[in-house]
């Protein structure tokens, strides 16, 4: 006898992707202090069962442990920190008074993760040192981009990122907890990927590929250093460049703009990557690093030029002949 409502759940489930399911890693070190914090991951599944899993390997946009669920060359992670947790047999906490996530600060460390500075920022609303009973933070992402081809081309391969957090606190004793986890992410089918995967437009590939690479990193252009009185970390990066004077004189008082929408020979960084200087506008970009590429470079010059849709250096969209 078939059993219709059976298989019509069935269908339901296989018409929609599962969500990942919430697990417990202890991450690491004595029993006896691993309660004073753990890490909510969903999707945790390495090593596989039965052993209990303290890592996270994920195949990009697998809706069980991407959270994103989107073939964009990014796995994106769900993770909560919780103190005082009782799921650690044989660990018995009192209190958690202080937790502190490796390379959260923007100090110069080479390391620094925003991810990271998440979610330490949310650790700290737990309230240290008189945080008493299990606790956990909001949820934050961790995200790994997938190690992009060489200049050669081919395919997008495997990258992971490891998170180190240290607790100190009291159990039957003062104690210390020291724990790891790893986030792996894996390319989906053959690797290959095309712009329009791994950017949201234009705009959004110059500032991955260019700013992220070679100008928003430690005394260069990031927020703790912004040489030139500019900053290219992501988020600011739109706001810094265009329609804005540059700080060197002498393009200032020739009329450049960082970037000049619809006039590449006016953008004070186009001219910079290009090497096309004046006396007086100082050195190249990138100054540390490979030089930005002619491909890159060609995009650029399309984008401050833009399209009859977008209009010159649009902040969204795909400009005309960029999503090669």
């Amino acid at each position: 006898m078939t059993h219709p409502v059976r298989w019509a759940s069935a269908a339901l489930l296989l018409a929609f992707p599962l969500p990942a399911r919430a697990a417990t890693i202890y991450g690491g070190g004595s029993r006896t202090s691993d309660c004073l914090v753990v890490f909510d991951a969903p999707g945790a599944n390495s090593p596989a069962p039965p052993r209990l899993p303290r890592n996270v390997d994920c195949v990009d946009g697998d809706p069980t442990c991407d959270a994103d669920m989107t073939r964009n060359a990014t796995c994106s992670f769900d993770l909560k920190l919780c103190i005082n947790s009782t799921a650690v047999t044989g660990c018995t906490p009192d209190r958690t008074d202080s937790l502190t996530v490796d390379h959260a600060i923007d100090n110069g460390d080479p390391r620094f993760d925003t991810d990271f500075q998440a979610l330490q920022q949310r650790a700290n609303l737990l309230g240290f040192p008189d945080n008493m009973g299990h606790a956990c933070t909001l949820v934050s992402s961790v995200t790994v981009p997938l190690r992009p081809p060489g200049m050669a081309g081919g395919p997008f391969r495997k990258d992971e990122k490891r998170l180190t957090v240290r607790a100190t606190g009291f159990t039957d004793r003062a104690a210390k907890d020291l724990d790891h986890v790893r986030f792996t992410c894996r390319p989906s089918g053959d690797g290959l990927y095309s712009p329009r995967d791994l950017y949201a437009g234009t705009f959004d590939r110059i500032r991955q590929q260019v700013f992220a690479q070679s100008c928003a990193l430690s005394a260069c252009h990031d927020s703790n250093s912004h040489q030139g009185d500019m900053i290219l970390l992501p988020n600011a990066a739109y706001s810094e460049i265009v329609g804005v004077t540059p700080h060197n004189p002498a393009a200032a008082a020739d009329g450049l703009e960082r970037i000049f929408p619809g006039d590449p020979v006016k953008s004070f960084l186009y001219r910079k990557i290009t090497c096309d200087l004046l006396p007086g506008y100082d050195s190249c970009m990138p100054l540390v690093g490979q030089a930005v590429s002619p491909q890159l470079i060609e995009i650029i010059r399309l984008w401050i030029i833009g399209d009859m849709t977008t209009g010159p250096a649009p902040k969204d969209g795909w400009v005309e002949g960029t999503d090669q």
